[in-house]
């Protein structure tokens, strides 16, 4: 029986470390979308790619940067709510 509860204390640090850093790098990912269309820090030029490259880029960095927070989020939240009912 003991073991069990710590086999479930584990899972549910383990699924918010999770969560967080899903939500952290869905996060990154939004960041460097805007950061490429801006061209700050010469992001374009580094990639090498053109004017029109990089609105695909924007779009497919924030669609998935989006999804991977909303993912990370839903994750902790149901930590949060399972934890409580404990």
């Amino acid at each position: 029986m003991r073991d069990d509860y710590h086999l479930m204390e584990t899972r549910k640090t383990l699924f918010k470390i999770v969560g967080l850093m899903q939500a952290f790098i869905g996060g990154l990912a939004i960041v460097f979308a805007f950061l490429a269309f801006y061209n700050i820090f010469s992001i374009q030029t580094m990639l090498g790619a053109t004017e029109a490259d990089i609105g695909f880029y924007l779009s497919v960095f924030t669609i998935v940067g989006m999804l991977s927070v909303i993912s990370g989020l839903f994750l902790l939240y149901e930590q949060s709510r399972v934890g409580n009912h404990d």
